[in-house]
């Protein structure tokens, strides 16, 4: 039995195509719920940034006081 192997190209020309066909069946978001979802990772990540920015302002603090104590 012979086999044939795909040229490289139509290889490339199939995976092509599956891509497009995949892209087909996503169901895309609507403008609202585009605005919606940005809206919450933006706003999730400015609270993220601020919880950590307060974490590493108490610990540096609170490890300054820890290492080097005012003496005198």
């Amino acid at each position: 039995m012979q086999r044939t192997t795909p040229s490289p190209r139509r290889g490339l020309v199939r995976n092509f195509e599956d891509i497009v066909g995949e892209l087909r069946k996503v169901i895309w978001p609507s403008w609202g719920e585009l605005r919606t979802m940005t809206f919450v990772v933006i706003v999730t990540v400015i609270v993220v940034s601020v919880l950590l920015g307060l974490i590493d302002y108490v610990l540096t603090q609170t490890l300054v006081k820890v290492e080097f104590p005012k003496v005198g």
